[in-house]
């Protein structure tokens, strides 16, 4: 057997952040690709990926018997989500984020853009979306040309570097739903449950309006599988951007 070493672990941490629960299996392509790189295989890997799940609060049970050298890994990253991304891709030489379970991983070229902000925004909206299952928050859609990793407090004012790549700052939204949720016309609490804005209530003339929006008011959300909505960001997004 071959041990662990910490560039593996990375890696496995990684792939646990972009890939929804349900996809953690020995058929998921890009797992398949990392074990022809890494000297581990593919069942060893699955495992190692559900490991960071039972040390994610929020990511189920997981398995128990977490190896010792996983826990350092996780408070490395879990809060410095841009390096986790450039290392992983780096070690893999593989464009992660912008894989598939189905599909796989391409190689890293001289076409992907290598800046770390665009690595970072990839790797956000992976990361969130994953942790959604790849389905609209409110709606349950699971076209991917309707999707969105939607910011909960906005991009650009994020103060830090964390706060903007960190996915518990992002929601998985349809299009329709990210353009009112960014526009302050809904807004959901700490206690995921829905609030529309009063200027929905004025323009209620149509029958639109009425059935997907203000039939949202009240709704009770329930928790995503990993990466819940941080309560500091749900707070600023009541506060600020919710339109009163």
């Amino acid at each position: 057997m071959n041990a662990w070493s910490r560039a593996d672990i990375v890696i496995a941490y990684a792939l646990y952040c972009i890939t929804p629960l349900n996809q953690i299996r020995p058929t998921n392509k890009v797992i398949q690709q990392v074990a022809e790189i890494i000297p581990h295989s593919v069942a060893s890997i699955v495992m190692r990926m559900h490991n960071f799940q039972h040390l994610d609060p929020k990511g189920g049970e997981g398995l128990g018997h977490v190896a010792k050298k996983d826990i350092p890994i996780y408070e490395e990253f879990k809060h410095d989500w841009g390096a986790l991304s450039i290392e992983a891709e780096t070690l893999t030489g593989l464009a992660l984020f912008d894989s598939s379970p189905l599909h796989g991983a391409k190689p890293l070229s001289d076409l992907t853009n290598h800046k770390r902000v665009t690595r970072e925004r990839v790797f956000f909206k992976k990361a969130v979306l994953s942790a959604y299952d790849d389905r609209c928050y409110i709606s349950g859609c699971t076209l991917p040309q309707m999707l969105v990793a939607s910011h909960i407090k906005p991009y650009s004012k994020c103060r830090s570097e964390s706060d903007r790549v960190s996915p518990d700052n992002g929601i998985c939204l349809n299009t329709f739903y990210d353009k009112a949720f960014d526009s302050g016309l809904i807004t959901i609490t700490p206690s995921m449950i829905i609030h529309v804005s009063p200027l929905v209530e004025c323009r209620q003339n149509d029958d639109f309006t009425r059935k997907w929006l203000l039939s949202l008011e009240g709704s009770e959300l329930p928790p995503p599988t990993k990466f819940p909505p941080r309560r500091e960001f749900l707070e600023y997004h009541n506060d600020i951007i919710f339109k009163r």
